[in-house]
């Protein structure tokens, strides 16, 4: 199966790796607008993609970059275990403006990427189909 003006990008040559990768960047996608993933995980899982497919450039990937910028290194995921009660509640407070500034553009942009890594998941199926080898053009 082809893919008319879908090719890995300069320097991929692993091309059903690539494949997988753009279906998660679609997954995530997902799971960022249905609620299933904060925008917090959304935007590291987004941007660790972002590089595996060397889409760094990409618009909308790169909400997801400047995103984790913000985080830096605020309090989020199991490190807050480490966190002394008051700290978090003054953290809290920069991670919600965070969250609140962003949400708009993060939903825009995932709906953006939802839909344009749509193909992967047929060029997904149709590689296991012939066993791992198609042809991307």
């Amino acid at each position: 199966m082809t893919y008319i003006g879908i090719k890995p990008p300069e320097g991929i040559h692993n091309e059903a790796l690539w494949i997988k990768h753009c279906t998660k960047i679609n997954a995530r996608a997902h799971d960022y607008i249905e609620g299933r993933m904060g925008i917090f995980d959304a935007a590291r899982a987004l941007w660790a993609l972002a590089r595996w497919t060397r889409e760094e450039l990409d618009p909308d990937l790169l909400v997801f970059r400047r995103i984790n910028d913000d985080i830096g290194s605020l309090p989020i995921g199991k490190v807050r275990e480490l966190w002394a009660p008051h700290a978090l509640a003054r953290e809290d407070v920069k991670i919600r403006a965070i969250e609140n500034n962003w949400r708009d553009a993060a939903l825009a942009a995932a709906n953006r990427l939802k839909d344009r890594y749509a193909w992967s998941l047929d060029a997904r199926a149709a590689l296991r189909r012939a066993g791992g080898s198609i042809r991307v053009v």
